[in-house]
């Protein structure tokens, strides 16, 4: 078939933090728009929801002047809200997704999630704009339905413009600080391919959701025309879903970005262990609304799909298919080999890097086990494997044996997976975590708690195994006692005095032994920085290897203090540091200088 490009529908997800009105804003544009036009037009597809060009304008009041500037047929908006669904829209070199809308609400900010999301955008490339959502919870704001942005913004009064204009710039700052300088009102905007804009909305009276559409509209149009155009020819696209549905067995839910798909038509997707080639038996779409009565009736059969599109694919042989991953068309037979090697060449352009030692990483799909991997090299955190599905015994194994080599290594980090119950009793009995949550920067925040208070503990046990500096100043008031044994009250000038070490005065010679310490007439093992307290040392005789004015250091030997000096330099406290390094000139000068170096 001859190789035509065209303009496709773009390709638009919504994502952002929970409850700041991602699903509210796609339910409301999605609503507004099929009771306006009582659903004439509006294509209900798999996974997603076309909307004709001429409706959109119609909801956004658009001026004939631009009607005609116009080229692109609709919009193609993932049904779907949220990161999750959006990391399986990926494809070589980036994402399905052509342009993004990121919620955020005013005025609670960016949360965790939503920065997720934007380093997810920035890494797959994909632009985005900004609804600045729940303007209509703003303190004396005055609701106008379905206004433009700078049509209700006239209308408020000084105090709510100026909450709003607070909110605002909060944001602004804050996206600044993550490396986005060029961010922005839309309407202060020259040049959006420099700057990042932000609309704000209200999901619920509709305020600035036709200036968003508007907005959105004007993006794609001015700067996205080449990333729309799609060639006629053999279909490409990716797996969003893999599911069972009643009275069809398992099947395929997928995005077609480019080209069209025949019933019939031989395919090659990606499955667990490799491309998985098969034929279409048949292409799904849903019947409108009002048309289903029977749930076994609720989809239409198709022949052809074109792109842009969202279509529920029946095929034989697709339980190992995962998604995710990416579909083909095969043309003829003689393009089966090409198409399965392009197939496999996307499957391993999943850039995971694995190394000997390492967590073990699941997820349920490619994509997300893609972004959970590039989460956790970016916080420098080793992976030994990293496949989709749920955590199996033999993970558990694999954990065990990579916790012969790294302790810390031997765990398993799920996602949005189950964990088999032979699975679940083996790590019990073999001591493995298992850190799992349907969020992954839950999953990612957890482990890394777990390894801190691990290596916390670690440090504090080996700490606590080493003699650590101590320096101690004699309060002349307070001498009880002048020898056998020696009791005086001292003041500790820094670090740590402990019963049972021996003592050196600044010349480095030993004076005796710290025998005890009490503190406000009680026994203590220990004294530390800052405290006053009375301590025995028998042997220590006042005036003649000890002075009023002398300072007494606890003698620690050469290997401990290495290893403080060294291994645990920033475990120590400042006053311990500044004791240490006295404690280091004088035994240099007594010993040898290189005396624990």
């Amino acid at each position: 078939m001859a190789s035509n490009k065209r303009i496709r529908a773009p390709i638009i997800t919504v994502l952002g933090h929970i409850d700041h009105g991602k699903t509210s804003l796609l339910d409301y544009i999605r609503g507004t728009i099929v009771q306006q036009r009582e659903a004439a037009g509006i294509t209900q597809h798999i996974g997603a929801s076309f909307f004709p060009m001429d409706q959109i304008l119609d909801f956004c009041k658009a001026p004939a002047s631009l009607r005609e500037k116009i080229t692109i047929p609709g919009l193609l908006i993932i049904d779907t809200p949220g990161h999750t669904a959006f990391m399986n829209l990926r494809k070589r070199g980036g994402a399905v997704a052509d342009v993004a809308i990121l919620v955020i609400e005013m005025p609670t900010g960016p949360m965790q999630t939503t920065w997720e999301s934007v380093r997810i955008l920035r890494d797959r490339k994909v632009p985005f704009i900004i609804a600045a959502n729940k303007i209509d919870r703003i303190n004396s704001w005055k609701s106008i339905q379905d206004a433009d942005f700078m049509t209700t913004y006239k209308s408020q009064g000084k105090w709510a413009k100026e909450l709003l204009d607070k909110y605002l710039y909060e944001t602004i700052g804050l996206f600044y600080e993550e490396g986005f300088p060029g961010i922005e009102r839309y309407d202060r905007i020259n040049d959006f391919t420099k700057n990042l804009a932000i609309v704000p909305t209200s999901a619920k009276t509709g305020e600035g959701v036709p200036t968003i559409l508007m907005v959105l509209l004007g993006i794609v149009q001015q700067y996205l025309q080449e990333q729309i155009q799609y060639t006629d020819g053999p279909a490409q696209g990716v797996v969003l879903e893999v599911k069972k549905e009643t009275g069809f067995g398992m099947t395929l839910d997928t995005i077609i970005f480019d080209g069209h798909l025949r019933k019939g038509q031989k395919i090659v997707v990606g499955g667990l262990d490799g491309p998985i080639v098969t034929h279409v038996r048949a292409l799904l779409t849903p019947r409108d609304m009002e048309e289903i009565r029977d749930p076994s009736h609720k989809f239409v059969q198709n022949d052809i799909i074109y792109a842009a599109a969202g279509v529920k694919i029946l095929a034989p042989n697709i339980d190992e298919v995962v998604a995710g991953s990416p579909i083909r068309a095969v043309e003829s037979d003689d393009d089966l080999e090409a198409t399965i090697a392009a197939v496999q060449e996307e499957l391993e352009a999943i850039s995971i890097n694995t190394d000997e030692e390492g967590i073990i990483l699941k997820a349920d799909t490619l994509g997300s086990l893609e972004a959970a991997a590039g989460l956790f090299n970016q916080e420098q955190v080793m992976i030994r494997k990293a496949q989709v599905g749920a955590v199996t015994k033999k993970d558990i194994m694999d954990a065990v044996a990579v916790r012969d080599m790294d302790e810390f290594g031997g765990q398993i980090c799920a996602f949005n997976v189950k964990t088999l119950p032979d699975a679940e009793i083996e790590a019990i009995n073999q001591g493995i975590r298992i850190f799992s949550s349907p969020v992954i920067y839950r999953v990612v925040e957890e482990y890394k708690d777990y390894i801190n208070d691990r290596r916390s503990q670690e440090v504090a046990q080996a700490m606590n195994e080493l003699v650590q500096p101590g320096k101690i100043t004699i309060l002349p008031q307070y001498i009880f006692r002048r020898s056998n044994p020696l009791v005086v009250g001292v003041q500790v000038e820094g670090g740590t005095i402990v019963t049972k070490q021996k003592l050196v005065n600044q010349e480095g010679k030993v004076i005796g032994t710290l025998h005890s310490i009490k503190a406000n007439n009680k026994s203590v093992t220990s004294a530390k920085n800052g405290e006053e307290v009375a301590i025995s040392i028998p042997g220590a005789v006042l005036g003649r290897n000890v002075l009023e004015t002398d300072s007494l250091y606890i003698k620690a030997p050469e290997s401990d203090i290495r290893q403080l000096r060294t291994r645990f330099r920033d475990e120590i406290t400042p006053d311990t540091l500044e004791i240490l390094i006295e404690y280091v000139k004088i035994m240099r000068k007594v010993e040898s200088p290189y005396w624990a170096l």
